[in-house]
């Protein structure tokens, strides 16, 4: 290669960071030239949006040589020039302007609707004229109580002219853009900085969403290190439009101290307004909920085949199911989705309108999937409704059929598009297991006051005679019996558990394992579990087929009076949760498990009584393990069960385990542990065959 064609090569990034950059300060200075026109073309003004949105995305898609303080500047250009436009074909501001001013003459500007207030001499000739270009003046303001502060604060320095507004939310967007550099590399953040769509939403068309943003990014970033401050903003974000809310999850992951003051700054927030008693906007916000309709994505079909009142509810649970997964397959804060969070609401909102993708676009950077950027670049079609293209057959705010197919295929294209390439990776990011050729295996027994059964338990297992069989270790857990004396009797190594509870057995008899065992197989010492079956549940792992096996009762044959009708349910209900949030099919969550040494290790378990078999498959889910599960039978006990056999130990039992569901929904995953650092894995793991798992030991 000649040194002319290896120096073109250097200056392709280059070149396509300038050309991005022109493409988007052009785009803002066709923009703010036809809102100065008195009837600007909406097709045109829409269409320069959408085009020079998906032109700049394209640019910038790969890796280009940037610094940050380029993008600082070019950013700062283009909102400076959004400052000189008009806001054409959006009227949302004469409320802001408005609310502001009801603030400061009367404290509050809930519960009186702007309507009441027509042609009363009392108000001012130039609040007049705000007046009268309000949208919905017949209901009382939505806007959140941090919004009305800044509201009244800009309408007692520039009254009704909305360059206050204007100012404001440009600062809050390159203020925004600050952050975003701190946390990405430049020529990634610029896909953010210099989009279109960012600078018409908020300093050209004055929507208060990015502020939002701001404050949910502030506090993001100020995360682990700052969980007070994190805790302030997200309270922040939520005072300023309620939507934030669905963040709210990721500071479960904090200090509690985060959620805390979260909870103090958004109370602190409302209650000057509802001590007032004239309401906090939550009645405008119900009307929305149940009456608002334009531009909706995946709802459209909901809505015509339920109808609008079970579509908007069926609608609410998809999208509530949607977020729940999404935060519950994070490992850490730094990995909540939130564009993803906030996407899955908008794909099943009844109303969809582009500054909406405020919310979105800079947590968007994360991740290198597309359909953010085609949204950005569809969604302004929303635009071209039939008032704005004065096409009178339409209703004025209906959208353009064409303009939301183009929408629709636009944001399905990339979806499809973002999923095909998700699961193409997914399908080579995990190598199996090796086989194992020669199995060390050491079995894993908690005991407490079995010394009616325990000594069976351990020659049942050592005349089955499973692979590679090394170890046969029983945990007592403080018996108060003969248990100990029964165990050593039989064969087993007996390791004293003093510390009550079956989570903290199993972690006394694994420090006591034997470095060179590479499989681990749990079994209770009731004798409800058979020996002969674990030669079923060892033999994937053996032969490299699965990390974990576990023992389904559900699949198997279960003796008649072996499970109580509690333990049945809450059989069904915890595997039914781990689908429902991580995508993974469980059907018992049994005791009688085997699992890779290797795998048990990156599992980190720590839950200490009757969590530990819960904890075990939701890790393992949220890892992306292998895993396997093989019918096994299930007798009755020998004895009374201390966790079935009690009305207090069922209640007890189930408590823990919905409580280590939500924990590992919501928590940081082995955060501390240096394991942790591994490759990613798929978010949903091949199941070998069914699986699931009841509870815990009997």
């Amino acid at each position: 290669m000649t040194a002319n064609a290896r120096l073109t090569l250097a200056r392709a990034p280059d070149l396509r960071a300038a050309a991005a950059a022109g493409a988007f300060l052009g785009t803002i200075c066709v923009m703010v030239l036809l809102s100065r026109q008195v009837a600007p073309p909406i097709i045109v003004y829409a269409g320069a949006l959408a085009v020079g949105g998906g032109l700049v995305s394209l640019l910038l898609w790969r890796p280009v040589a940037l610094t940050a303080r380029t993008v600082l500047l070019v950013a700062v250009a283009a909102h400076g020039l959004a400052l000189f436009g008009h806001t054409v074909f959006e009227d949302d501001y004469y409320r802001f302007l408005w609310d502001g001013w009801r603030v400061l003459e009367a404290g509050t500007p809930y519960g009186v609707p702007p309507e009441q207030f027509i042609d009363v001499p009392a108000i001012p000739p130039a609040w007049q004229a705000v007046l009268e270009w309000i949208n919905y003046p017949e209901l009382p303001t939505i806007y959140g109580p941090a919004l009305q502060g800044l509201f009244a604060g800009l309408a007692a320095i520039a009254g009704p002219d909305p360059i206050g507004l204007r100012i404001a939310f440009a600062a809050a967007a390159l203020g925004l853009t600050a952050l975003v550099l701190r946390r990405h590399d430049p020529g990634r953040a610029a896909l953010f900085a210099w989009n279109p769509l960012v600078v018409a939403e908020s300093t050209l068309h004055l929507h208060p969403d990015i502020l939002m943003a701001l404050a949910l990014f502030a506090g993001l970033f100020a995360g682990r290190r700052h969980p007070i401050a994190a805790g302030v903003f997200l309270g922040l974000a939520a005072g300023i439009k309620i939507v934030a809310l669905a963040a709210w999850p990721l500071l479960l992951r904090l200090d509690p101290r985060a959620l805390a003051a979260a909870l103090a700054v958004l109370g602190a927030l409302y209650l000057p307004f509802a001590l007032q008693g004239q309401g906090t906007g939550f009645e405008t916000t119900a009307t929305f909920a149940t009456d608002w309709y334009f531009n909706p994505l995946a709802f459209e079909p909901l809505l015509w085949l339920l109808g609008p009142g079970i579509g908007r509810l069926a609608a609410l649970l998809l999208a509530g199911l949607l977020v729940l997964r999404l935060h519950a397959g994070a490992r850490d804060i730094d990995c909540v989705p939130l564009a993803a969070i906030f996407g899955a609401i908008l794909l099943f909102a009844p109303a969809v309108n582009a500054w909406y993708l405020l919310w979105l676009l800079p947590f968007a950077l994360d991740r290198r999937e597309v359909w953010p950027y085609a949204a950005s670049a569809a969604v302004p079609l929303s635009y071209l409704t039939g008032l704005n293209l004065e096409l009178y057959e339409l209703d004025g705010f209906a959208l353009h059929p064409l303009a939301q197919r183009a929408e629709w295929v636009v944001i399905a294209g990339a979806l499809g598009f973002d999923l095909w390439r998700h699961r193409h990776r997914g399908q080579h990011a995990v190598a199996a297991p090796t086989p194992l050729a020669a199995p060390h295996l050491a079995v894993v027994i908690p005991a407490y006051n079995e010394e009616a059964s325990v000594g069976a338990t351990v020659r049942g297992i050592r005349a089955a005679a499973p692979p590679g069989l090394a170890a046969i270790i029983v945990a007592d857990n403080a018996s108060s019996d003969a248990t100990a004396a029964v165990a050593a009797a039989a064969g087993a190594r007996v390791v004293p558990a003093p510390e009550r509870g079956y989570g903290a057995a199993c972690l006394a008899a694994l420090a006591a394992l034997d470095p060179g065992a590479n499989v681990v197989l749990f079994m209770d010492a009731d004798l409800s579990d058979v020996p002969e079956d674990s030669a079923a549940l060892l033999a994937p792992i053996i032969a490299g087929e699965a990390d974990m096996v576990i023992g389904s009762r559900t699949t198997g044959v279960i003796e008649p009076g072996a499970m109580t009708a509690p333990q049945r349910f809450g059989n069904w209900l915890a595997p039914a949760l781990v689908q429902v949030i991580w995508g993974v099919r469980y059907t018992d969550l049994g005791p009688f498990r085997a699992v890779r040494r290797d795998a048990l290790e990156r599992l980190a378990m720590a839950d200490r009584d009757f969590g530990w078999t819960i904890e075990m498959q939701v890790r393992a889910a949220k890892l992306g393990l292998r895993i396997a599960e093989r019918p096994v039978r299930y007798r009755k006990r020998v004895g009374q069960s201390k966790i079935s056999g009690t009305v207090r130990g069922v209640i007890a039992a189930g408590w823990k385990i919905l409580y280590v569901i939500a924990r590992e929904a919501f928590g940081d995953f082995d955060r501390g542990n240096a394991r942790r650092a591994s490759a990613p894995l798929p978010r949903s793991p091949a199941i070998l065959s069914t699986a699931t798992t009841s509870g815990s030991p009997s």
